[in-house]
């Protein structure tokens, strides 16, 4: 899921004019969520739907901290 919404996402960057760093970083937002959840997930503290659930509601902050950073690029 992660794959595709990130895939999409970039493409979609691209589209609309965003350079290369700014789709790894966006790409970084969404995936180290998930990627710092799986250890607990692993050690059965999370089921699979939290770590859904957890991973998008991480993930959100994570990519409006990336285009307050970067706000020159996202807001024009």
């Amino acid at each position: 899921m992660a794959i595709d919404m990130t895939i999409a996402m970039v493409v979609w960057m691209r589209i609309r004019g965003h350079s290369w760093p700014r789709s790894v970083e966006m790409s970084a937002a969404m995936y180290l969520p998930f990627v710092a959840l799986l250890v607990p997930y692993w050690l059965g503290a999370l089921s699979g739907s939290a770590l859904m659930v957890a991973g998008h509601v991480i993930m959100f902050p994570l990519m409006l901290v990336a285009m307050v950073w970067r706000r020159t690029e996202y807001w024009h």
